[in-house]
């Protein structure tokens, strides 16, 4: 399976409510991606109105899939970055 980054930034115009109202769905589906080795860490840059997520996939099109699978995913431009080891690190390869 690969890995990938995910970097969604919220679209101009979407209030705090908005995202609020999101949450509650957004942590379910989340919860279920999680639990199918799908999604790893989720940080939230607020200020920046940044959300960073770790994916895993087998291509970058079932990536996207996990990704838009999130009710957030609506309120986000986002883009995708397949990733490698750190130099010097294990592999499983």
């Amino acid at each position: 399976m690969k890995s990938f980054m995910v970097v969604a930034r919220i679209k101009d115009g979407v209030t705090p409510e908005e995202i609020k109202a999101l949450i509650p769905a957004e942590v379910i589906q989340a919860k279920i991606l999680e639990d199918k080795g799908l999604l790893g860490t989720i940080k939230v840059a607020m200020p920046k109105r940044t959300v960073f997520l770790e994916a895993f996939a087998d291509s970058e099109a079932a990536a996207i899939d996990s990704i838009k699978s999130l009710p957030m995913s609506e309120i986000w431009d986002f883009e995708l970055f397949e990733t490698t080891p750190p130099a010097g690190a294990a592999t499983n390869i």
